[in-house]
């Protein structure tokens, strides 16, 4: 167990079981020892997890820009093979009227004036 700094100073156990892990912990973890080749090795480790992102965004990359060219060819193709609309004469209205006057044949009004007599 540890003993307080300060022999004056009297430690829960709960500190002292702290302390204790912390000093396990410096036990199962040294420190790097300090040399000429710590900086290029540490950059070799972080320069090789990157390697293996790469592969992904590689991919990643690759997919992104065929669905972008396939979006665009498919614009393209629906611009070019699309007919004019021909545009009827009057309003908006009278388009529908024509187009639907068998379904909207009930609500004409001398058609429900005839019903009443």
């Amino acid at each position: 167990m540890s003993a307080p700094q300060n022999p004056n100073e009297v430690l829960l156990p709960e500190e002292v079981l702290l302390s204790d892990l912390f000093h396990a912990y410096r036990d199962a973890c040294p420190d790097p020892e300090p040399s000429v080749n710590f900086m290029p090795a540490m950059w070799a480790k972080i320069e090789a997890r990157e390697a293996s992102s790469t592969i992904f965004s590689r991919l990643a990359k690759g997919i992104v820009t065929a669905a972008l060219g396939a979006s665009v060819l498919m614009g393209l193709l629906s611009a070019s093979s699309s007919q004019p609309v021909s545009t009827p004469e009057g309003s908006y209205v009278q388009a529908l009227v024509a187009d639907h006057a068998s379904t909207l044949e009930p609500l004409q009004v001398e058609r429900i004036s005839e019903l009443e007599q």
